[in-house]
C-alpha cells in the first residue's frame, strides 16, 4: 500500500476505536419495537459468517473452483432439521444454552464434558483469528510472521484493558454489511480491470470454459477434493450442529421467543446463505480469469518473498522467476486470442490446452519456489491462497480504497478475536466456578477474570505458534468444526431423545473423541467425515452402551435375590 492508503487506514482506525470508546462508556438503550423476521434472520447470517469466509472463500474458488459451495447446500437441509426436531424442545424448556439443557437431561460429568470439548473447539477457532489478523498485517509490514502473532496477543491483550466487560465492540451486523460492500467492490473492480470489451457474460464463459463455475461435482472425490455426496451430508450435520449448539444462535432464538419468527428467521437464514456463499466464489472465480490477462506473482505472500530474498536462495528465486514471467507472457497471449474467440462464440480446444499446459507449467514453478522459501526459513508456512484475495486488494484496487478495505478487515478480526477471547474467558471462569473447588478465587474476582483471559490468549498464541496452516483459513475452520461438531450434536439429540445412562453416555463420548483425534492424525479420511463419524458413534454407541448396563443392572439384582 503507499502513502495515501497508510494514512487512510490508520484514520479509520483511530476513528473507530476512539468512537467505541466514548459509545460504549454510555449507557445502551435498547429499542422499544419489535424486531423483524428479516432481522432475526439476518443476524443469525452474522454469527454464522466470519470475516475470513470474505478472504479466503475467494482464494478457495481460485484454485479449485466452485465446488466449495456443495458444503453450504447443506444448510437449507440443516435448517428444517432443526425446525422440527431442535426448537421445539428448545421451546417447551425456555432453554437458555444446549449446554444447560444438557445438564439439565444428564448430570454435571457429562455437562463438564460437553463444556469442555465446546470450549476447546472456540479455542482453535480462536487461533484461526490470531492467524488472520497476523496475515493482514503481513501485507502491511515486513516483520518476521511470528512476531505478528506476538504483536497481535499484545493488542488484544490492550484492547481486554480498554473495553473490559464490553461484549459490543464492533458489532458482529456491521462486519457483514462491510464484507458485502468491500467483496461487491472487489468483484466490480476486477470486472472493471479484464480486457476492454470483455463483459460479465464473457467474463463467465471464459471462466466456465476452464471448469471453475462447475458446482456439482457427483464423483467420489479423493481427500483434498469435494463432492455431492460428501458435502451434503456433512454439511448438513456440520450445519445442524452450528444451529443449535452456538451460544450466540441460541441467544437469537431466545430473543425471538422461539416463535414463528424463529422458524421464519431459520428459514430465512438457509434461503440467503447459499446465493451469499455463490457470490463470494465466483469473486475467487473471476478473479481467476483476472489473472489470465495480468502478471500473477509467483508467490502471493509477500512476507515468505522477502525471507527468501534475505537468504542465500536470492538468485536461484530470480532464476525460478524470470522462467514464471516468460510462462506468464505466453499466457496472456494465449489468453486474449481464446477470450477474442470465445466472444465470437467458439471455443478453440488448441488454445485451450495451450492455456492449460502452460498453467500446469507456471504452477510447478510455483512449487519449486515454495520449496525454495521452505529452505530460506523451514518455519515459515508456504500455503499462500489466503494471501490471492489480498494481493489484488493492495496491488490492484484504486489507492485510498485498498486502505479503507484493509482497515476494515483489521477492525472486524480484531471484533471477532475481542469476542472469542471475551466469550472464553468467561463461560472458563463459569466452568470453574460451578466446581466449588476451595483452592480457586472467588469468580467475582476480577483479577480471577484477567488470568483466564491472559491464559486464553497465551494457550492460542501457543497453538497457532506449533499447528501448521496445513489448509486455507475457510477449510481450517470447517476442518476443527468437524472433528467436535457431530460428537456435540450426537449429545445433544441423545439428551434430547433417548434414556440413557449418564455414566454410559460419559465413557462414550471420550471414546469418541479419542477416536476421532487418532483417526485425524493417522488417517487420510477428508476431515469433512469425522461429523458422520461423530454423530454416528454416539448414536450407535450410548443405546447399546445403556442396554449392556441394563442388563448387567438385570443380573445383578437377579444374582442378590437368589
Amino acid at each position: 500500500m503507499n502513502a495515501i492508503d497508510w494514512s487512510i487506514f490508520i484514520l479509520i482506525l483511530f476513528i473507530v476505536i476512539t468512537i467505541k470508546h466514548f459509545k460504549l462508556n454510555k449507557a445502551d438503550n435498547n429499542s422499544i419495537y419489535e424486531k423483524s423476521t428479516l432481522h432475526y434472520g439476518f443476524k443469525i447470517i452474522a454469527v454464522q459468517s466470519f470475516i475470513y469466509t470474505f478472504i479466503s472463500l475467494p482464494g478457495q474458488a481460485y484454485s479449485q473452483g466452485m465446488t466449495f459451495l456443495q458444503l453450504y447446500l447443506g444448510i437449507p437441509l440443516a435448517v428444517f432439521i432443526v425446525i422440527f426436531l431442535i426448537i421445539p424442545k428448545y421451546k417447551k424448556h425456555n432453554t437458555k444454552s444446549a449446554f444447560e439443557y444438557i445438564k439439565a437431561k444428564s448430570n454435571k460429568r457429562v455437562y463438564y464434558l460437553t463444556s469442555i470439548i465446546y470450549l476447546i473447539l472456540r479455542l482453535l477457532v480462536l487461533t484461526i483469528t490470531f492467524y488472520a489478523t497476523a496475515m493482514i498485517l503481513s501485507i502491511l509490514l515486513k516483520i518476521d510472521f511470528k512476531i505478528l502473532l506476538l504483536i497481535i496477543s499484545a493488542i488484544f491483550i490492550v484492547l481486554n484493558i480498554l473495553f473490559k466487560n464490553k461484549t459490543n465492540l464492533f458489532p458482529r451486523r456491521n462486519q457483514l454489511l462491510y464484507a458485502i460492500i468491500i467483496t461487491t467492490i472487489i468483484f466490480l473492480t476486477i470486472l472493471y480491470k479484464l480486457p476492454e470489451g470483455m463483459y460479465l457474460e464473457d467474463t463467465l464463459s471464459f471462466t466456465a470454459s476452464f471448469d471453475k463455475l462447475t458446482v456439482i461435482d457427483s464423483d467420489l472425490a479423493l481427500k483434498d477434493k469435494f463432492d455431492l455426496l460428501k458435502c451434503l451430508v456433512n454439511g448438513t450435520i456440520l450445519f445442524v450442529a452450528l444451529l443449535s449448539i452456538d451460544t450466540k444462535i441460541l441467544q437469537i432464538y431466545r430473543q425471538s421467543k422461539y416463535s414463528d419468527k424463529t422458524k421464519d428467521g431459520l428459514i430465512i437464514n438457509g434461503l440467503f446463505n447459499v446465493p451469499f456463499h455463490f457470490f463470494i466464489l465466483l469473486t475467487g472465480c473471476v478473479l481467476f480469469t483476472f489473472y489470465q490477462f495480468n502478471d500473477a506473482p509467483l508467490h502471493y505472500n509477500p512476507h515468505n518473498v522477502h525471507t527468501v530474498y534475505q537468504s542465500e536462495y536470492a538468485e536461484q528465486y530470480d532464476q525460478i522467476k524470470q522462467e514464471y514471467q516468460k510462462i506468464l507472457n505466453l499466457k496472456k497471449e494465449a489468453s486474449f486470442l481464446y477470450s477474442g474467440q470465445i466472444y465470437q462464440n467458439y471455443s478453440n480446444q488448441i488454445l485451450k490446452d495451450q492455456i492449460l499446459s502452460l498453467t500446469e507449467n507456471a504452477n510447478k514453478l510455483q512449487l519449486e519456489a515454495k520449496k525454495l522459501i521452505k529452505k530460506a526459513n523451514h518455519n515459515v508456512e508456504v500455503n499462500d491462497s489466503d494471501f490471492i484475495l489480498l494481493h489484488f486488494i493492495n496491488f490492484h484496487v484504486p489507492t485510498g480504497i485498498a486502505g479503507v478495505i484493509m482497515a476494515l478487515f483489521f477492525i472486524c478480526l480484531l471484533s471477532i478475536g475481542f469476542h472469542e477471547i471475551n466469550w472464553l474467558s468467561k463461560k472458563t471462569k463459569k466452568l470453574l466456578s460451578q466446581t466449588k473447588s476451595s483452592a480457586l478465587p472467588h469468580p467475582d474476582n476480577k483479577r480471577y477474570h484477567d488470568i483466564i483471559t491472559l491464559i486464553i490468549i497465551i494457550l492460542a498464541l501457543i497453538i497457532v505458534y506449533n499447528i501448521p496452516v496445513f489448509l486455507n483459513l475457510i477449510q481450517i475452520l470447517w476442518a476443527y468444526s468437524s472433528l467436535f461438531s457431530g460428537t456435540l450434536l450426537g449429545i445433544l439429540l441423545v439428551t434430547m431423545y433417548f434414556k440413557n445412562n449418564n455414566k454410559a453416555l460419559f465413557y462414550t463420548i471420550l471414546l469418541t473423541q479419542i477416536t476421532i483425534i487418532t483417526l485425524y492424525i493417522t488417517t487420510p479420511i477428508h476431515y469433512l467425515w469425522y461429523n458422520t463419524i461423530g454423530l454416528a458413534t454416539i448414536l450407535i454407541l450410548v443405546p447399546i452402551a445403556n442396554l449392556i448396563s441394563k442388563l448387567f443392572s438385570n443380573h445383578n439384582r437377579s444374582h442378590v435375590l437368589s
